[in-house]
């Protein structure tokens, strides 16, 4: 990646700047046209066949959308393809996006610098993100992409598709997997990373009650013993188990307990 952008942590808008026109970079393809690009990409032909989202083709150089389904979120597609990255930012929930530009691209540049060029476009990364519509509500969506990156490993393109949840709450906390796709005659998804983020700081405290759990936890407690113990049903312990996980990234209980004792939780 670029020398400036492997040292510290960047930003989603820092990156955009430092990528912006940068010389001696070489296309990963030659587009013919956006109908060539996804027939040259394994992994759009196998996911996009089952649904039809609202689907898009971003270069990151120019900050422009390439292409763009019509109709997305209320608005036509010239929106996008004239306004570029300036009209996203005009209808990203700010405190979604400020998120998203310091916590989650940087993670995902993170993940990408482990991957070699040529495996890029069969890593799927899926988060949830909040937007305004034309009708001026906000509304959730579900993001899905891949990359293709230059010669020096800088994610350059974004082919991606954007789905509606249906709802209308402005959520505090966002959820990013990433799945590396597998096509032999047919897709197979297998997940590589899952990490929670929330709008809140707050949001990331664990409760009174998580705190006495994790307290029989750390004695080896099983989560019926320590039900039994606190007078509660087993699915409410592993119920608060998964949350603190959640909460902590941590990927399973002995994770979780050693984070609670290293962070002096408990």
């Amino acid at each position: 990646m670029l020398k400036s952008l492997s040292k510290r942590k960047i930003t989603w808008l820092h990156y955009l700047d430092k990528i912006k026109d940068n010389p001696g970079q070489e296309e990963p393809l030659q587009l013919a046209g956006f109908n060539d690009f996804f027939r040259a990409n394994r992994l759009a032909n196998s996911f996009f066949k089952y649904c039809r989202p609202f689907v898009y083709l971003l270069d990151y150089r120019r900050s422009e959308y390439i292409r763009m389904s019509d109709n997305f979120a209320g608005y036509q597609s010239g929106a996008f393809l004239k306004g570029g990255i300036s009209h996203m930012l005009d209808i990203y929930h700010a405190d979604h996006f400020k998120l998203f530009d310091q916590e989650i691209f940087p993670e995902r540049l993170r993940i990408l610098q482990g991957i070699p060029l040529s495996e890029y476009s069969r890593y799927l990364f899926t988060y949830n993100l909040c937007l305004q519509t034309r009708s001026g509500r906000y509304e959730n969506f579900l993001q899905r992409n891949c990359f293709l990156p230059d010669a020096m490993g800088n994610p350059i393109l974004s082919m991606g598709m954007l789905t509606p949840l249906n709802d209308h709450r402005i959520g505090s906390r966002i959820v990013q997997t990433v799945d590396r796709i597998c096509v032999n005659g047919m897709l197979e998804q297998r997940l590589i990373d899952r990490a929670v983020y929330y709008l809140n700081e707050e949001d990331k405290l664990f409760s009174r009650r998580e705190k006495e759990i994790l307290l029989w936890m750390a004695d080896g407690l099983s989560s019926k013993m320590i039900a039994g113990k606190l007078h509660i049903s087993e699915h409410t312990v592993n119920n608060h188990r998964r949350s603190m996980q959640d909460k902590s990234n941590m990927p399973n209980a002995i994770a979780l307990v050693s984070f609670a004792i290293r962070k002096e939780i408990i």
